[in-house]
């Protein structure tokens, strides 16, 4: 005789409760557990993620511990944003701007108004770790133009553009320190272009106008175009505000660049030699950037 086992819902409950507690589908404490949010330890690069433990593949800190970490990675940057304090004993950079190399010998370009009422100079090429002295070779306030000469050879020198044929709507490119809250530790890359604005003033300036993102701390840096050579030295931006006082435009981005023939013409009266071509082939950004950054410094005013 075949006999059935009846198997309703009393039978179930039974069966469960012979078994005890049993707690609900993903929500073990190992899971919990592997779902934490903790203070993970990268300790290759010495940096702090708040991440679930289960993601984490450095050590747990406490909190404690964590903000040790933080701290001692602000205070780093902040020491290699600021040179050697014993650089100038009794001093402090009190500001900075960009300059770019122009001769073998150490001569940097950059603006007048990035060293006017400076006690002493100071440069930091992209490559060095620290600010280096160095001095006021001349400078003229009406084209916004100085040159220093640094207590070292040049690592690299940036070419000028010869012949110069610029047009509207050309590629540029401004390489320097800006500011962005903090002054940039490594240069930074913006590429912008040739724009028609005020034309026939910043002409009889020695100017032109680019579009692009200059901030202060760019000040006398390089512009160059699509083949890395100068073609222009970065001097101020178009004052945003007052344009729309006047006018009632809005006009962002806006740089005012020195003209390459008057940057040449006042290497020239200080007797600092230059190179200059046209052979080279069109390049990509990443390589524009390359070879920016080897004549770039970041130059700094002291008092």
């Amino acid at each position: 005789m075949n006999t059935r086992t009846a198997f309703g819902p009393l039978a179930v409950v039974a069966a469960l409760a012979a078994l005890g507690p049993v707690a609900a589908v993903g929500q073990d404490k190992g899971s919990e557990d592997r779902q934490k949010i903790v203070n993970c330890h990268d300790e290759d690069r010495n940096l702090i993620r708040r991440i679930p433990r289960w993601r984490c593949k450095g050590g747990e800190v406490s909190d404690e511990r964590a903000g040790e970490i933080r701290a001692s990675r602000i205070r780093k940057a902040k020491g290699r944003m600021l040179p050697n304090k014993a650089l100038y004993p009794g001093m402090r950079m009190v500001s900075s701007g960009t300059g770019f190399f122009v001769s073998r010998d150490g001569h940097l370009m950059t603006n007048d108004h990035v060293v006017d009422g400076c006690k002493e100079l100071s440069a930091k090429p992209t490559a060095d770790r620290e600010h280096r002295p160095a001095e006021l070779v001349g400078t003229d306030k009406p084209d916004d133009l100085a040159v220093i000469r640094y207590s070292q050879p040049a690592p690299a020198v940036a070419e000028f553009r010869r012949p110069i044929e610029l047009q509207y709507g050309n590629k540029v490119a401004v390489i320097g320190h800006p500011l962005h809250g903090l002054v940039a530790i490594k240069p930074i890359f913006v590429t912008g272009k040739v724009r028609e604005f005020a034309p026939e003033r910043l002409s009889r300036w020695g100017r032109f106008a680019i579009d692009a993102d200059i901030r202060r701390g760019n000040s006398g840096g390089p512009v160059i175009d699509d083949r890395g050579y100068v073609v222009g030295v970065v001097s101020a931006k178009v004052n945003t505000p007052a344009i729309f006082q006047r006018t009632g435009e809005v006009m962002r981005d806006i740089g005012l660049i020195i003209r390459q023939d008057r940057a040449l013409r006042f290497l020239e009266r200080f007797n600092v030699a230059y190179a200059g071509g046209a052979r080279r082939a069109v390049m990509g950004d990443e390589d524009l950037f390359a070879l920016a950054r080897t004549f770039v410094a970041r130059i700094g005013c002291w008092k």
